[in-house]
């Protein structure tokens, strides 16, 4: 089963069943639209519970496509792993001039 680990608000989400490219077409979509839009995913850590993230201008949204077997993803030679149990989400950008995260 094909799953899409989602970084929304600093906190892990997740969407199972559906390819990353069906995903980030809906989100394209909705901005395009004008309208803000909500994206159902599961926010259940090894059960599903329903959430809903608000995709809107301005709202940061990243998503990960997780491979079923394990395998890393490869981008330009280079194998990226990515662990959403150990990530830190804390953490926001190295460049001063981009504000993803609440400095509160």
């Amino acid at each position: 089963m094909n799953r899409i680990d989602i970084v929304y608000g600093g906190k892990p989400y997740s969407i199972s069943g559906r390819s990353l490219e069906s995903v980030q077409i809906e989100i394209d979509e909705a901005l395009a639209s004008g309208v803000p839009s909500w994206l159902r995913v599961n926010s259940g850590e090894g059960r599903f519970e329903d959430a809903y993230l608000l995709i809107a201008p301005g709202m940061s949204v990243a998503l990960v496509n997780v491979k079923p077997n394990g395998e890393n993803q490869v981008s330009n030679g280079v194998a990226a792993e990515f662990d959403p149990e150990s990530a830190d989400y804390s953490q926001g950008p190295e460049d001063d001039s981009i504000e993803l995260y609440d400095q509160d």
